[in-house]
């Protein structure tokens, strides 16, 4: 990793760079796109957190080695998923892996009747009591390194307090008699003077709008947070919030930097609308070597892969709903009836389910008709270049 983009700094290798530039005059398109993606650079990593990560005593290699279960002890918010450890069998290096569905999950501010408080619950206590909590909670961790954690977060990260807050407002209409009463936290503007592409990073006062919802009165937003404090259940976290990935992931951004959310936009001055800044292209950014930037995603060890796991089912879980919302932009009744018949046996084809189906294109990677027209253009190299003595299949991890 040598050669640098000009418009980010990213380093890459010279054989990545796009075929329409130059040695000389490189450019880029995995990193930025070409400038097209600006984002602020993540804020300095906390001192006491990024000795962590980076020295070679035993109370770091021990933190490297655990990361995930101190994630775990940390998060403001739970993750759901079906994970698939037939991989190695919770043996060799760690592999996360999933069926079906990733999604996040809030509960409670107020821990159930004989219950000890977890996740963003252990916020709303004194320091000490919650220190003492997550201790007792994850015995075989390093207690210097939990009260280490918890003295950063409380310094640095703005959703401690803004769950504090948030549980002094449920806890004042509790006193009031109010019992059916919600609080939303609903993703703040995102700054004045600055452009919406450039996710301002948050304070405090900014990260969050809370919103007090006695009776349900208030008009709700999808991509509110819901909190409750007692008889809520559980409520799952829109990943349209840009809160989504730094309520869980606390270690990969301590300072609650903002994550993707639909407003963003690709930075176009010639165009009149500049284009939305897809997922991909988000994570994708943020995931360069930057020699003036530390990124603790890359430090992340297995919480890094739970966390591309992650974004990866969050974009594939968009991109279907996508499709399914806009079947009739996708103009899916041309791929519907017969012509799908045409590629099935006779006796697997219901007629009644003819035309009633999701359709999903060519375009969405790994459908059916992603496979099927990879596989007739690979025959249409055959037809050209004739006989083939060899056809080469390779898969990689994602």
């Amino acid at each position: 990793l040598d050669v640098p983009c000009p418009d980010c700094h990213a380093l890459h290798w010279a054989a990545e760079k796009l075929s329409t530039s130059t040695r000389s005059k490189a450019k880029f398109g995995i990193c930025c796109n070409s400038g097209k993606v600006r984002l602020l650079p993540l804020q300095p990593l906390p001192p006491q957190l990024r000795e962590l990560l980076t020295a070679q005593h035993a109370q770091a290699k021990e933190f490297w080695e655990n990361i995930w279960k101190y994630n775990q002890s940390f998060t403001f918010t739970s993750i759901n998923a079906k994970e698939d450890r037939s991989v190695n069998h919770g043996r060799g290096e760690p592999v996360f892996r999933i069926l079906g569905e990733l999604f996040h999950c809030g509960g409670l501010l107020r821990p159930e009747n004989g219950r000890r408080p977890t996740y963003a619950q252990l916020y709303i206590y004194d320091p000490q009591t919650a220190l003492d909590t997550r201790q007792s909670l994850n015995a075989t961790l390093n207690s210097d390194t939990i009260r280490v954690i918890q003295q950063t977060l409380l310094a640095y990260n703005p959703y401690a307090a803004v769950f504090r807050h948030a549980h002094e407002v449920l806890q004042d209409r509790d006193r009031d008699g109010i019992s059916d009463v919600s609080v939303r936290l609903r993703a703040a503007s995102l700054g004045i003077g600055e452009h919406k592409r450039r996710g301002n990073l948050p304070t405090a006062d900014e990260v969050a709008v809370i919103i007090c919802d006695s009776n349900r009165e208030n008009p709700s937003n999808p991509q509110d947070i819901v909190l409750y404090l007692r008889d809520g259940g559980l409520q799952i976290i829109n990943d349209l919030n840009p809160a989504y990935a730094p309520l869980y992931y606390v270690l990969l951004f301590p300072c609650g930097e903002l994550g993707w959310h639909p407003d963003l936009t690709m930075h176009e001055p010639g165009r009149e609308k500049p284009r939305r800044l897809s997922q991909t292209c988000f994570v994708a950014y943020r995931l360069q070597v930057r020699p003036q930037e530390f990124l603790t995603i890359l430090h992340g060890k297995h919480l890094l892969q739970c966390y591309l796991v992650d974004m990866y089912a969050s974009i594939d879980q968009n991109r279907l709903c996508y499709l399914k919302l806009n079947q009739k932009k996708l103009h899916a009744a041309v791929y519907s009836g017969l012509q799908d018949a045409l590629t099935a046996a006779d006796e697997e084809v219901d007629l009644n389910q003819l035309g009633k189906r999701t359709i999903l294109p060519s375009s969405y990677i790994g459908g059916p008709r992603h496979m099927q027209q990879r596989y007739q253009d690979s025959m249409a190299i055959a037809r050209h270049f004739r006989h083939c003595d060899l056809f080469l299949t390779m898969t990689c991890n994602p």
